[in-house]
């Protein structure tokens, strides 16, 4: 199984015109909303109590998820808002983002006490999905497009 996953990468990355066209996101904060899912994987794989390999692996596609979606999220804020709001726009988007983490910490230790290291890593996992999976609800994040832009032929 392993040997014909490798044959089919290869194959389709010896094919440029595959892997562009495949790579060409239309729906940018979509799929970078979906993205965010995969960074559950550590933690409910610790929780589980799954081998350290597997762990690793999950941490890998979690955090290569996690910058495709940085991607994705920053060209999009900078191509959607104007120039002139940009900055604070960007501030708003920072503290949104960053706010929660202390807050995470600060409630992780007393639940793992009460419930347990597993179950809290566990349930970890589950958070990130349950706050991730509502936001592909909201029109704006399903239709936000990104603009066929075209170069316009050269008039002679």
């Amino acid at each position: 199984m392993l040997a014909d996953l490798r044959g089919g990468w290869r194959e389709f990355v010896s094919r440029q015109w595959l892997w562009v066209a495949v790579a060409q996101l239309s729906r940018p904060v979509m799929v970078a909303t979906l993205l965010t899912l995969p960074t559950a994987l550590p933690y409910v794989l610790l929780g589980v109590g799954a081998p350290l390999w597997s762990i690793v692996r999950g941490a890998l596609v979690a955090g290569v998820c996690f910058d495709i979606y940085g991607v994705l999220w920053n060209t999009t804020v900078q191509r959607e808002i104007p120039g002139e709001s940009l900055s604070r726009v960007s501030s708003y988007d920072s503290l949104g983002s960053l706010m929660l983490g202390p807050l995470g910490m600060l409630l992780a230790g007393p639940l793992a006490v009460t419930i347990g290291p597993r179950p809290a890593l566990i349930g970890c996992g589950v958070m990130v999905v349950l706050v991730s999976m509502p936001a592909v609800l909201f029109p704006g994040v399903r239709e936000l497009r990104v603009p066929d832009v075209r170069a316009a032929p050269v008039r002679s």
